[in-house]
């Protein structure tokens, strides 16, 4: 009876090392992934580094976001105030991105007095890997407002947030 249940503990002990080995596998695979969407200066980094500096590069994004937020008000107030005073040619772009799960919805509103390059849009989506489900653009009195619909991967939106913002900001210091 002794003998059973040391085959039984054993089989149990080898479950337990092959749950073990699965979850470091899993957990390899996990910090694997988070170091391709890390910005890392070396390829060789312990988990706990890789950790710290994911936490960190989120934090520097959050801070962005935050950023870029107040100063969106500030313009979208800005353009408020200008459209009171009735000149179509003082209006500010109005941007709006909407994602969900795998789609990206972009919405852009400018003057039609402004040089605002649809092509630009896109071929940032689709450097990146989006793929470009639609565009559409309608021209409502003196605005266009473009609508561009596109399928993406979630570490693609990382990137698209930074360098579409990038694009917007040289517009505006355009016009």
């Amino acid at each position: 009876m002794e003998r059973g249940n040391v085959n039984g503990s054993g089989a149990s002990r080898l479950d337990r090392n092959m749950k073990e080995r699965v979850r470091r596998k899993h957990m390899k695979d996990l910090l694997s992934e988070l170091a391709v969407l890390t910005p890392l200066q070396s390829s060789k980094v312990s988990a706990t580094e890789l950790l710290e500096r994911a936490t960190n590069h989120i934090k520097q994004l959050q801070e962005r976001v935050e950023e870029r937020r107040r100063r969106r008000a500030l313009l979208l107030k800005e353009s408020s105030g200008d459209e009171n005073k009735k000149t179509s040619g003082s209006r500010l772009p109005v941007l709006n991105i909407k994602c969900s799960d795998s789609s990206l919805e972009i919405n852009l509103i400018c003057g039609l007095d402004k040089n605002f390059l649809l092509h630009d849009i896109i071929s940032i989506l689709q450097q990146e890997g989006a793929e470009v489900i639609s565009s559409t653009q309608y021209v409502a009195g003196d605005r266009i407002i473009y609508i561009i619909m596109s399928r993406v991967n979630i570490s693609f939106l990382f990137y698209f947030n930074l360098c579409f913002i990038r694009l917007y900001n040289e517009e505006l210091s355009l016009n």
